[in-house]
């Protein structure tokens, strides 16, 4: 999933696509998505898609970053943590150091805003 970090646009179908992908691993009944009002978004074929396994599609209002501060919050925190301090020689080198990055935010990080336990 990380070389969608380096794609300049998704396609619709590649966006439901990966969300059937995280669908099968972590149920996404429930959830709640909250974006920007960005094209691939508001597609009817996403935004359908979305309904069947019952996402919440939620989206922010024109220039209001706070609404949707986690995922700014979280750039910043990639920015400064990753891309700021290393040099990649390729996006191979990219990639891996991304997924150990990942890795790391999710499992080994103490997070603020969750009272400074990993998520």
């Amino acid at each position: 999933m990380l070389d969608w970090l380096f794609q300049s646009s998704i396609r619709q179908i590649d966006l439901i696509n990966l969300f059937r992908l995280i669908n099968r691993s972590h149920e996404l009944k429930g959830v709640i998505l909250c974006n920007n009002n960005g094209s691939p978004f508001i597609a009817h074929s996403v935004r359908n898609f979305l309904k069947s396994p019952e996402i919440k599609q939620v989206f922010t209002h024109e220039a209001t970053a706070e609404e949707n501060s986690y995922i700014g919050a979280f750039h910043s925190i990639l920015e400064q943590d990753v891309i700021e301090r290393n040099e990649f020689a390729n996006y191979y080198d990219a990639k891996k150091m991304l997924g150990r990055y990942f890795s790391h935010y999710n499992h080994h990080r103490l997070h603020r805003s969750i009272g400074f336990v990993t998520s």
